[in-house]
């Protein structure tokens, strides 16, 4: 009889131990993170205001296990004290102003973002999933142009969110004056999941990339 020849070991049962040790918890946590990413989140807000905003976001998590409130209060800028020292930091201000409305209106003016944005936009209504929405809107960048290429994306995004149960939005453009004025409440009930995989899905689209390029090569 012939002796028994022994099989070569197996490499992976002779690998290091530690890394399962290792991967086994984090997977066990990558799991435990996407079930509570799973879990809705039942908001209810009330905001309003001109520039500045005032209002209140309450927060309903794991069915009621864990609740919270958030205070909303944006104020528009004050002229400080000091009109010496205040006015280089008012000249960077409105240099840095001017330079992202550039850059906002260069990312409106590409049809491919727009209509991008505009799906991306609707998907996240339809994901809020909205028991109750009520958005009156006005807003302008006190330049006809610019606020006509705005218009060119929420114009449409206003139209279809009509079609939304439960939603009633308003927004009307303002093409001689420099205003946003919003008056929103309304109960959403979203899935964090959700909205991660619809931003992820927008963020790294052709246009959106397009778009960011297209801002890098402005400020370089």
């Amino acid at each position: 009889m012939s002796p028994v020849r022994s099989l070569p070991p197996n490499p992976a049962a002779t690998s290091n131990p530690l890394v399962g040790v290792v991967l086994t918890p984090l997977a066990l946590l990558l799991v435990l993170l996407l079930l509570l990413l799973a879990v809705p989140v039942d908001l209810a807000f009330t905001i309003n205001g001109i520039r500045g905003f005032q209002g209140r976001i309450s927060v309903r998590w794991l069915y009621g296990v864990v609740k919270f409130a958030i205070p909303v209060a944006v104020t528009a800028n004050q002229r400080l004290p000091g009109r010496a020292r205040q006015q280089p930091r008012k000249q960077r201000s409105k240099r840095k102003e001017r330079r992202v409305r550039i850059d906002f209106v260069t990312v409106l003016r590409q049809a491919e973002f727009r209509q991008r944005a505009y799906r991306f936009f609707i998907d996240l209504i339809h994901a809020s999933h909205p028991r109750r929405l009520r958005l009156l809107m006005r807003l302008g960048l006190g330049d006809p142009a610019d606020t006509g290429c705005l218009w060119a994306l929420v114009g449409p995004l206003s139209a279809a969110a009509q079609n939304v149960p439960g939603a009633h939005v308003r927004i009307e453009p303002e093409f001689m004056d420099s205003v946003l004025e919003v008056r929103a409440d309304g109960q959403l009930r979203l899935v964090p999941l959700q909205l991660i995989c619809l931003a992820i899905a927008f963020v790294l689209s052709p246009p959106a990339i397009r778009a960011w390029r297209i801002v890098r090569s402005g400020h370089a």
